[in-house]
């Protein structure tokens, strides 16, 4: 599935409040006429988008057909989600679980001017960003470390570890206007790439500089990394299940 996540908070459901998740859940039980229970391979937060995200259920409904199920979720949750295809899988596979890896992209807006067409899905910065300094930023996130100074430690577990493997992050110039951060790892903690995304910046904007990636890594403090890149530039691109020879 794909969304476009701006008028929503997050995917994961929360009562009082338009989430990815409720609005899928609502329609397949529209659909299905039972209750299910969604598992997700990456739980986005609030205004950000994906353009490959994996879901899946269990159901015993009679009405579950594949193609007409993408078909008519698109049809109630459009044009905000879609619902690209729908295929049963085996009873082990599992959204989350199962995934070997994740790929996101970030991006940001260092031309002269704000685009007010593209405001909903990138980051305008006001200046000019020194490529190189950012690159060289990221090459230190690669590999596995622990990330605690980029994550918000999960309230209800505090003690959970923040060790993932990192195996690219790398920045590239779209157009003369733009520069985006593409990073896959095995798994993302919460706000990491956004983390990661706002440190880059600062070293691109010549307040940071990129040697100081070990030292802030090392600190596992969350203060020391600087200031957090808003949802609005960061897209779930793709989820890797290497167990069974493809992505999804």
């Amino acid at each position: 599935m794909a969304y476009r996540g701006t008028d929503f908070h997050g995917f994961a459901e929360n009562e009082g409040v338009a989430t990815i998740g409720g609005t899928l859940r609502g329609a397949l039980e529209r659909i299905l006429r039972e209750e299910v229970e969604l598992v997700v391979a990456g739980r986005t937060d609030a205004g950000v988008h994906a353009a490959h995200q994996v879901v899946s259920f269990r159901t015993t409904s009679e009405r579950f057909d594949p193609q007409r199920l993408a078909t008519s979720l698109t049809r109630l949750c459009a044009p905000d989600i879609v619902v690209r295809s729908a295929q049963e899988v085996d009873d082990d596979f599992d959204a989350r679980f199962s995934a070997a890896a994740r790929s996101y992209e970030y991006t940001v807006n260092d031309g002269p001017h704000p685009d007010p067409l593209r405001a909903g899905t990138e980051w305008w910065v006001g200046e000019t960003l020194d490529l190189d300094a950012m690159n060289a930023a990221a090459s230190g996130f690669e590999g596995e470390h622990d990330f605690g100074s980029f994550c918000r430690r999960p309230k209800d577990r505090p003690d959970a570890s923040l060790t993932r493997r990192v195996s690219r992050a790398t920045w590239q110039r779209a157009d003369p206007a733009r520069v985006v951060f593409a990073i896959e790892a095995n798994a993302f903690c919460h706000q990491m790439v956004r983390s990661l995304t706002g440190f880059c910046v600062e070293v691109g904007r010549g307040r940071r500089q990129a040697d100081e990636v070990g030292e802030v890594l090392a600190a596992s403090d969350r203060g020391v990394a600087g200031p957090v890149a808003p949802p609005s530039g960061l897209v779930l691109v793709d989820v890797t299940y290497t167990a069974r020879g493809d992505s999804a």
